[in-house]
């Protein structure tokens, strides 16, 4: 009967969910206004009256999600996924709302970690091709380094594509930051 009893209350504190640290709890409380500001770009986008103004939201709204894509990592350190699921679900539907404002948030399994891709870039591009944020939007879109996913093995040819992509970038570059993160 004793014996019952204790293996009875063991039951219960294994299946009792303990309170989440406070640094992810705030990190939680914190998507939430992200996802606010994520709502707010893409509404200004729907609004922009002109192309200038919808790409420089565009570009704004990914530089944004990013941010959200890292904020994802501390407040779901715990993420994983089995084939297609992704847990905790909570973590996958703030992830979706995320996305439904235009640019990708997903879990990357090769990494194992939340991240942004790169929408927003491209839709800068399309919109103002030659634009302030030109340099940015390129080597974070077509270049691809805002791609949010990747598994960094290539073939020799893709190897060569990735350095001639970069080199012809870099002969194009107009702002120096990028031109010293091109080299390295």
């Amino acid at each position: 009967m004793v014996l019952g009893g204790v293996c009875l209350v063991f039951s219960g504190l294994a299946q009792q969910t303990f309170p989440s640290p406070p640094a992810v709890n705030e990190a939680r409380a914190k998507l939430h206004s992200e996802l606010r500001s994520l709502a707010k770009l893409a509404q200004k986008i729907a609004d922009a009256a002109t192309d200038e103004e919808k790409a420089r939201d565009w570009l704004e709204l990914n530089r944004q999600a990013r941010k959200f894509g890292q904020e994802m990592n501390a407040a779901f350190p715990e993420t994983s996924i089995q084939g297609d699921k992704i847990s905790p679900v909570e973590a996958l539907k703030l992830a979706q709302t995320a996305t439904s404002y235009g640019v990708r948030v997903d879990f990357c399994e090769p990494g194992a970690n939340w991240a942004a891709d790169n929408q927003g870039y491209f839709k800068y591009l399309e919109l103002w091709p030659r634009g302030p944020e030109a340099d940015e939007a390129t080597w974070m879109g077509p270049v691809g380094n805002g791609s949010f996913c990747g598994d960094s093995e290539g073939s020799a040819e893709e190897l060569k594509e990735f350095i001639a992509q970069r080199k012809l970038f870099l002969a194009k570059l107009s702002r120096q930051p990028f031109r010293c993160a091109g080299k390295k």
